[in-house]
């Protein structure tokens, strides 16, 4: 029998944790206070450091090296705005090369001041995709219950980035990593679920000629995974939570506050993006069709941001399937 995955995570223990929390850093201060008060911004937990979201866009990693605080981001999201008239940049064609007289990357040089922070968000607005501009409401939504989003766990049990898993492992590896679009805590079960989020128009939802369909084997790896590790993952999460309450990154009267996880719901939601209820209604005996059921708690159809928590009434487009 092959030995358990010890899940690697910041606890509330951890040097970075006490360290932020000591109060000699008023960077940190000022990025806990703005992802309470702007929608778009959250925090979230890793393996041994923290990632802070904006639009689901990596805006900045948060780490402990050789006792200091240390933070990354991307320098995409650091290039500066040019005024209107220079929006197009003239270019000379020489020898063999096409040069640029211009500057190409004029950087912000402050992250927090609000005029550059307020340019990092643009930025990071402009490169995310769809998905991820889904991601952003569905947190925004419910950031009162959500643990987790965009989350990897590697073949070790590190939690991390996918962005680190891509740059980090081979492919081979990565295949043996475990992604998952969002983790909630479903308060009306007191358990962990799953959430795979999908586009109503994502091909991965329809048959094939065989009558395939490449979601079904990404939902039974969800079950198998949640059903192998739920000791460590309720463990996992319940120190996610102390580690958020700890640093002020969940607010009072949410119902993670109080939230102790028991136990892991198996079967994930899957949660399909329609837009509209007339894209729903056309394209919805399509997704069902040969969709497989069993590995499923539940089938979510939302256009605009939907509450991820399992119902206890019956909503025309959340459908539920009976529980292990």
């Amino acid at each position: 029998m092959a030995p358990r995955k010890q899940f690697v995570h910041l606890t509330a223990t951890h040097p970075l944790v006490k360290e932020l929390k000591s109060g000699k850093h008023e960077w940190w201060n000022t990025l806990v206070e703005r992802s309470h008060k702007d929608p778009e911004i959250n925090i979230q937990v890793r393996g041994d450091y923290l990632s802070v979201y904006n639009r689901m866009g990596s805006l900045l990693e948060i780490r402990l090296k050789n006792k200091k605080v240390v933070c990354r981001t991307h320098y995409k999201y650091l290039i500066a705005s040019r005024r209107k008239e220079e929006e197009y940049v003239d270019v000379n064609p020489s020898g063999k090369d096409l040069t640029v007289d211009l500057k190409s990357c004029d950087l912000v040089t402050s992250i927090l001041e609000k005029e550059n922070f307020d340019r990092i968000k643009s930025n990071i607005a402009r490169l995310a995709g769809e998905e991820k501009s889904i991601q952003s409401k569905l947190v925004e939504k419910n950031r009162n219950t959500l643990l987790d989003v965009e989350i990897a766990f590697s073949e070790s049990g590190t939690l991390i980035d996918p962005e680190e898993d891509d740059a980090s492992s081979s492919r081979k590896t990565r295949s043996r990593s475990t992604r998952i679009d969002l983790v909630n805590y479903d308060k009306n079960l007191n358990a962990l679920v799953f959430i795979e989020l999908k586009q109503i128009f994502d091909g991965r939802l329809y048959s094939d000629s065989k009558g395939r369909k490449e979601v079904n084997k990404q939902i039974e790896k969800y079950k198998l995974f949640a059903k192998n590790h739920a000791e460590e993952l309720i463990k996992t999460y319940n120190d996610v939570i102390e580690v958020k309450k700890e640093l002020g990154l969940l607010p009072k009267g949410s119902a993670l506050w109080s939230a102790k996880i028991e136990s892991v719901e198996p079967k994930p939601i899957l949660a399909i993006a329609g837009y509209k209820q007339d894209i729903i209604n056309a394209r919805r005996g399509k997704v069902e069709e040969d969709l497989d059921t069993g590995n499923l708690v539940a089938l979510y159809f939302f256009g605009p941001p939907i509450d991820l928590t399992l119902p206890r009434k019956k909503d025309k487009n959340k459908v539920l399937f009976p529980k292990d």
